[in-house]
């Protein structure tokens, strides 16, 4: 017989709750720590009516133990990269990559202060980050197929397969995210949201148990609208990355526009035992005066068994209509694995069923880890809480689970999602309104919880799940309901009778009826109740419902210690409070100061700034210090901002281009409050994420854009770098490179950058010793512009830094060549002769990736310039 596990829902505040925590995690923990970056393969033109894409990931270990990141071997993580589309309440997978193999970790303080950095490379310690590049994950030569990874225990093989592509993808795709234009064209009709996300997998935090965190997901725009759009993707503005949420999330979190969620979605989440996990949603929605539209999406997080199966219970008689599936392409060799067959979709007389084609199969359309797939329908029968059903695809037990979701109603009438324990909606402190109208009657009786007729049973009841964040006593009110209610609260699901922690009928809610209840109970941080809410002797109707519970203590804003001042641009508003923030030093215009928080500012001219807290709520003070701990260089209490109150602040002083400085914002005489921050003048920005040498990205072959505005200088000067009598690199960024070929690399920023650049090239993957690991230094190598070629070994790392000379900074393309030693013999047959140009004109006509022979990612020009002139320099 087929055993079923189930699992309840979880919206979006529950779901932030499960798998948000502040305490580290036992083992390694790696996750998704940002979502930093976007790279466009394709901004010229479709190829096959399909556009080229790559996502910059930061990786975070939150664990307690070091994450293992040794590049020779698979104990290492592998990076996913995808993109998903939300149009008219569809939320649908649109593309995929293949998966970044790690090959070493540097060791940022993106996520935290990377207290004992591992300069080795072979791990990730606990509380750094490590940033791979969108150009380094777009990079193909360490992309190896999904289809190697066994999800459920991280295992993997090395060296990973290199598979056969039938429909020989274009270089400018190959292997990386790929997606079709059509799934980005605009539709007049509708608004979309794009997103997209990654997972990193590796073999000790899955061994640790901690990889259900492991996905982010971010919101991007498309450039998709014009006469002629590029489809270029950029990071939405004001979106953030949503650490440890799976992709599946942006439907509820954005279901009703940017930033505005849609309570008309439920996600379940449900795991197979011993195996891995997956996420349901459904959104219902009526479409006419007795029919719904049913929109489901299953995402498979970790589960290596996959599903080849997804069906939903209907009544007899419900007629079924407008069945409908979508899935995610594969590429670049992995459509030759899997069938690309659209699942079947078929009403049968208690569901509707849709599997996949030859389901036992090793190459059936299985919905694998790291994938969403979409089902639909129209029904004639109003929804209800009901039960979907995951048939697994691979063997084992069971060979299907259960979770919770929304379906057609059993019994033809409409009925609150959470009628039953089983379907328990997760909710939070606060206030939370909903009805109990036609809910049945499923839980126990409980004795001594009301008086007069039927006094033992709660009628018409819904059910919810309620963990504390913090320990002590928690209130459940449902004053100012409609209806004469009753109320429970359990450590479980009831099973049998008085088995309540606590249970009420009748409270006096203050000048009402008598008739609502509240209760108190002893509830435990982290702890899961179950909370019972219906009506005296069959009464139902509207519910407003509040919990409350013990104040868990403040929670400073993040930039609370000056260690972890937060970075402030000039002419940029800045909005916080400081009313859950601790004292943090002290300044010399007032005594007593209150709780403060900490910016960093770096002007990139020199001469006057201004800071100012005008239009603040509160008494302010600000300060400007030259470091954290540093010297007080000015401080004001109170300042006439000309909006008829002294009470805010304002100081101006001289501020060094490329000097940072620490600005503090209290309040005088304890008082806390919200404030307004201001900078003006020094043109200061916020500095690139790569700007310190620690906190270097990983670099690929071929264009990265990038830029040093607003960058510092914190590399050493050198005697090779002295040109023009200046032997210092200014306003850096640092990026770390691994070799992925034998050969000279070449490093230029020749013709893409309108300004005076500078680069230096160091030996190994770290920031110690580089006076002694310095490889190679040049400026005004092309004009003002640098390049630089250097003997590289495969599998060697290589740091580059690159800034300017004397101070000139800017933006541009750095472009990245490897040369291989041999590029001339093309066919390897041992000579070079006109069967090697031959052959080469053949795979360049096509766009094939052997022909991307300065393996830049794409095969253009460029690619027979170096052809020819390594062919006509003969023998190799």
């Amino acid at each position: 017989m087929k055993q079923t596990v189930r699992s309840g829902f979880f919206p979006v505040a529950a779901l932030v709750a499960a798998c948000v925590s502040t305490a580290m995690a036992a083992g390694p923990d790696v996750i998704v720590g940002d979502l930093y970056e976007v790279a466009n393969w394709t901004s010229a033109a479709a190829i096959g009516g399909r556009r080229g894409y790559s996502v910059g990931t930061v990786s975070c270990n939150q664990g307690d133990t070091p994450l293992e990141w040794i590049s020779s071997t698979n104990h290492h993580p592998v990076i996913s990269g995808n993109m998903y589309r939300l149009r008219d309440g569809r939320f649908e997978q649109i593309g995929q990559s293949w998966l970044k193999h790690g090959f070493t970790a540097l060791q940022g303080t993106v996520c935290g202060s990377c207290p004992n950095p591992d300069n080795t490379g072979r791990t990730l310690m606990p509380g750094c980050s490590d940033p791979y590049s969108a150009s380094l994950n777009g990079s193909q030569s360490r992309l190896g197929p999904k289809s190697d990874v066994n999800v459920s225990t991280g295992v993997f093989p090395y060296p990973y397969s290199t598979l056969s592509d039938s429909s020989a993808t274009p270089v400018d795709l190959y292997k990386r995210l790929i997606v079709r234009e059509s799934d980005l064209v605009d539709d007049p009709n509708f608004t979309e949201l794009y997103f997209v996300s990654s997972m990193y997998v590796a073999l000790d935090d899955t061994s640790a148990h901690n990889n259900t965190n492991n996905e982010s997901y971010r919101r991007i725009t498309v450039a998709n609208t014009g006469a002629t759009p590029n489809y270029n993707i950029s990071l939405a503005s004001g979106s953030t990355t949503q650490r440890t949420k799976p992709a599946i999330a942006a439907w509820k979190d954005h279901g009703l526009g940017a930033g505005v969620p849609d309570p008309g979605v439920y996600l379940a989440s449900v795991d197979v035992p011993s195996d891995g996990r997956f996420w349901v949603g459904a959104k219902v929605t009526q479409i006419s005066a007795n029919r719904w539209h049913y929109e489901y999406a299953v995402e498979n997080l970790t589960s290596h068994r996959s599903a080849a199966r997804f069906s939903i219970p209907i009544p007899a008689g419900a007629i079924v209509e407008n069945l409908g599936f979508h899935d995610v392409d594969y590429h670049s060799g992995e459509q030759d694995l899997y069938q690309g067959t659209d699942w079947s979709m078929t009403v049968t007389g208690g569901s509707v069923e849709f599997a996949a084609a030859n389901p036992t199969a090793a190459n059936a359309n299985a919905l694998r880890w790291d994938t969403l797939y979409n089902f639909r329908f129209d029904c004639n029968v109003p929804p209800a809480g009901g039960p979907a059903t995951i048939g697994l695809y691979r063997t084992g037990t069971p060979s299907g689970v259960s979770v919770n979701t929304i379906a057609p109603s059993s019994d033809g009438q409409p009925h609150p999602l959470n009628d039953s324990c089983d379907f328990a909606a997760d909710v939070g402190t606060g206030t939370t309104t909903f009805s109990t109208a036609n809910g049945n009657t499923d839980g126990p009786t409980q004795t001594n919880c009301g008086t007069g007729t039927n006094p033992d049973q709660i009628f018409s009841d819904v059910w919810f799940r309620y963990t504390p964040t913090c320990t002590g006593t928690q209130t459940v009110s449902l004053c100012g309901s409609s209806f004469d209610t009753k109320l429970a609260v359990y450590a479980t699901c009831p099973t049998t009778a008085n088995s309540a922690i606590a249970c009420n009928d009748d409270f006096a809610c203050g000048g009402g009826t008598g008739l609502q209840s509240q209760l108190t109970f002893a509830g435990t941080a982290g702890a899961t109740y179950i909370i019972r809410v219906g009506g005296y002797n069959g009464a139902s109707g509207d519910v407003t419902m509040n919990i409350s519970g013990p104040n868990c203590g403040p929670v400073p804003p993040v930039n609370d210690n000056c260690a972890d001042a937060a970075w402030v641009a000039a002419g940029v508003e800045v909005t916080g409070s400081t009313a859950l923030a601790t004292p943090d030093g002290s300044v010399g215009c007032v005594t007593s100061t209150g709780g403060d928080v900490w910016y960093k500012y770096r002007p990139t001219t020199t001469g006057t700034v201004r800071v100012d807290t005008c239009s603040s709520s509160y008494d302010t003070v600000v300060s400007v210090h030259s470091g954290c701990g540093g010297t007080q260089l000015a401080c004001n209490d109170d300042f006439n901002c000309g909006t008829g109150s002294s009470l805010q602040s304002s100081v101006s002083l001289t501020m060094t281009a490329g000097t940072t400085y620490w600005i503090r914002v209290g309040g005088y005489q304890n008082n806390t409050g919200n404030y307004k921050l201001h900078v003006t003048g020094g043109g200061g920005i916020v500095p690139p994420i790569n700007d310190d040498c620690q906190n270097r990205a990983g670099i690929g072959l071929g264009a990265t854009a990038f830029s040093t505005l607003g960058a510092s200088t914190d590399g050493p000067t050198h005697a090779a770098c002295n040109f023009f009598g200046n032997n210092q690199i200014t306003n850096e960024i640092w990026y770390n490179y691994p070799s992925q070929c034998d050969g000279h690399l070449q490093i230029s920023t020749c013709g893409t950058a309108g300004w005076d650049t500078k680069i230096a090239v160091y030996s190994g993957n770290n920031c110690v010793s580089l006076d002694t690991r310095l490889l190679a230094c040049s400026d005004d190598d092309c004009g003002n512009q640098t390049e630089i070629t250097i003997p590289v070994t495969a599998g060697s790392f290589y740091t580059l830094r690159v800034g300017g000379f004397n101070g000139a900074t800017g933006s541009g393309t750095l472009v990245l060549t490897c040369i291989p030693p041999c590029i001339a013999d093309y066919n390897n047959d041992g000579g070079v002769d006109g069967a090697d140009v031959d052959a080469f004109f053949a795979d360049w006509e096509l766009g094939l990736f052997g022909a991307d022979v300065n393996q830049d990612g794409g095969v253009d020009g460029t690619d027979i310039g170096v052809f020819f002139a390594a062919w006509e320099l003969g023998s190799c």
